[in-house]
């Protein structure tokens, strides 16, 4: 807290009273603001001064911040207000009194499977959420992750990064792009383009910090570390954690895959993988890294929650974590350390030296110099092109350079029924042909066969599916995707293929993939027990029944489902349905023996409707119709009898009202 702080104590939009400060990033400042109006605790975060001054920037400002003050979620700090007050632009937002995830990895170093998967899945609601209202974060990392003094965990920054990068007040150009480098997903660096599968990979990347304590690329520059994550795969955490579960070890391959194709489509996607993993997840053994008390989503228990139902649902960062401004171009002429090729000097030959020495050989000599030239020019000065069709480029470079020919390695790539895929698939003269010493042979890398088995791809997930086929050579723009109505798979899997597995398959055919868009869930909210069992049964899926009381909802009516309406899902998933027990019970008082007015005077102040009978003007209860627990607004009727006399129950009639 610091009073030297110029916007301390003043007062903005004739609103927002500045407590205090509480943190400063990369673009903006963070305060604890009195709300005047609605009189409540909230934070504001202004802007730095440089971005203010670009009405391109504040308008994109205004933009975001309407687009995020719409997404309202548990796990979503909520943005109530946006304003401009003498130059200061800001959002006021909530305020979340705890500290940031990369706190909690700072002071425990990393976290286990369980607790590091329990982290992720409100993190991925927050951003599944975002991504069904074609929102994008652009910035997801540890300092943009809150956690609550209650264990509840809410992602910040939405929108922020979206704002500053496309302003064009000259900090970003062509060539930069706004960011955290470790975070970065290629497609942002290489293109600058983001998609809600950039928010994945960033959350692997996340998830790979969790589990293992560091980030999988690091760098002096953040152009050293953007440069490795265009080239270089996110290493497997088990290479660090050999105990860890293969599953989990796959989540973060799956999300980090280079190539976006190859991603969950978006963190929904994700968080349900996240959530059947965690399902599954053994209970670990004894160790301090699991005993922390598991974080649950807002309204969660636990982990049973599935991902549609969770989507629907700072301190500054470190100066090695700050989203930053990336200037792209710094990294022309960046060096990798790999070795250049070797080409040989196309000088070298023996025909200069050959003519030298004619040059100098005597007339005694001219017949056998006349000799040794025909020979040279008919034949030994050329040499043979290699047989490399088959063998791996660098063998084949050695190869042609050792015959002291000119290796020029193509671009171009050719079908081969000979050469398998990565290997030379034919060469430009082709084998035997002779040529000078320093003349040039082109080398074709194949791709393969050009017609292949068509694989079995039936049941995969659309995504295996496409990485398949790659790894057969398939072209990404030979692949085509058509949605199916399927009620027997799951939503996302592959129903049929054109051509059919096993059949032959041209490479330079297009290729179909039926997937499944599943079963639509369909709106439940009100409808008696009964009814709805009987709607979700017809469609072919299981039902779970949860009771809860409620005031406002007749008994056995239900209150709410998961999975939401309108969520895609498989033949013979579970939907949940939370049905009403009813209001609340409340225990009944014992007026047996008390004065008929002091009964009913105790009765209805503990919510009950009272009415009285006496028999014989009596002025004691001497039977009362109900005891222990009923609901609130149950009617009692109480039974006066003189002297206090005490009625058997037995001598009522079951049958009769009043009883």
């Amino acid at each position: 807290m610091t009073t030297s702080d110029p916007l301390v104590g003043a007062t903005l939009d004739r609103r927002y009273f500045v407590e205090s400060r509480i943190a400063g990033g990369g673009m903006a400042t963070v305060y604890v603001a009195h709300d005047l109006r609605l009189d409540r605790r909230l934070a504001l975060k202004v802007m730095h001064p440089s971005l203010a001054q670009d009405p391109s920037f504040v308008q994109r400002f205004i933009n975001e911040a309407h687009s995020v003050a719409k997404l309202s979620h548990p796990n979503v700090v909520q943005v109530f207000d946006q304003g401009e007050d003498q130059g200061h632009v800001f959002l006021a937002m909530e305020y979340v009194p705890g500290r940031t995830l990369r706190d909690l990895l700072k002071e425990r170093g990393r976290l286990g499977p369980r607790q590091a998967l329990n982290f992720m899945a409100p993190v991925l609601a927050a951003l599944g959420a975002a991504h069904q209202a074609g929102m994008v974060h652009r910035d997801v990392k540890p300092e943009n992750v809150l956690i609550t003094e209650d264990r509840r965990v809410k992602v910040a920054d939405f929108g922020l990064a979206r704002a500053v990068e496309q302003s064009n007040q000259g900090l970003t150009r062509t060539g930069t792009l706004m960011g955290t480098a470790a975070y970065l997903a290629p497609e942002q660096i290489e293109k600058g383009v983001a998609d809600a599968r950039s928010d994945v990979y960033a959350a692997g990347i996340m998830f790979y910090e969790l589990l293992t304590g560091g980030q999988p690329h690091t760098g002096e520059t953040p152009i050293a570390i953007a440069y490795q994550h265009v080239n270089e795969d996110v290493p497997r955490p088990s290479h660090f954690l050999p105990g860890l579960p293969p599953a989990v070890d796959a989540l973060v391959t799956k999300a980090t895959e280079r190539d976006p194709r190859y991603r969950p489509s978006n963190a929904g996607q994700y968080l349900a993988k996240v959530l059947e993993v965690l399902r599954a997840l053994p209970e670990s053994p004894s160790g301090a890294q699991e005993h922390m008390a598991p974080v649950a989503p807002s309204g969660a228990s636990g982990v049973t929650m599935t991902a549609p139902q969770l989507i629907a649902g700072g301190a500054g960062p470190g100066t090695e974590n700050a989203t930053m401004i990336v200037d792209m171009n710094a990294a022309d002429g960046y060096d990798d350390g790999g070795d250049d090729d070797f080409y040989p000097d196309e000088r070298r030959g023996g025909s200069r030296f050959s003519r030298k020495r004619l040059m100098v050989v005597g007339a005694v000599a001219m017949a056998l110099v006349v000799g040794l030239v025909g020979w040279w020019f008919l034949l030994g000065r050329f040499e043979p092109v290699p047989d490399v069709v088959g063998a791996t480029p660098e063998t084949a470079r050695d190869e042609i350079r050792s015959a002291g020919l000119i290796y020029d390695l193509s671009e171009e790539t050719v079908y081969s029924d000979v050469a398998a895929m990565g290997e030379v698939g034919a060469t430009d003269p082709e084998n035997g042909e002779r040529l000078t010493p320093g003349d040039p042979v082109t080398v074709f890398v194949s791709k393969g066969p050009q017609e292949v088995e068509m694989p079995e791809v039936v049941g995969k997930d659309v995504a295996d599916a496409l990485k398949d086929l790659e790894d057969l050579g398939f072209e990404a723009d030979r692949v085509e995707q058509e949605e199916v109505d399927s009620p027997d798979n799951a939503p996302g899997e592959v129903v049929s293929t054109t051509p059919e597995p096993g059949s032959v398959a041209d490479r330079e055919e297009t290729v179909t993939l039926s997937v499944s868009r599943g079963i639509p869930v369909p709106s439940l909210a009100g409808e008696s027990i009964e009814d709805a069992e009987s709607t979700l049964e017809d469609l072919g899926l299981s039902v779970e029944v949860v009771e809860e009381e409620s005031e406002s909802i007749d008994e056995g009516r239900v209150i709410d489902q998961s999975p939401d309406t309108g969520t895609n899902v498989g033949a013979g998933a579970t939907v949940t349905l939370t049905v009403s027990s009813g209001p609340p019970e409340v225990q009944i008082p014992d007026v047996i023996g008390e004065r008929v007015n002091d009964a009913r005077k105790a009765l209805e102040e503990a919510g009950f409707e009272v009415e009285v009978e006496r028999i014989l003007g009596g002025r004691v209860v001497g039977h009362q119709s109900h005891t222990g627990e009923a609901p609130e607004g149950t009617t009692i009727t109480i039974t006066g009898t003189p002297g206090g006399i005490v009625i058997d129950p037995d001598d009522f009639d079951e049958d009769d009202d009043d009883d």
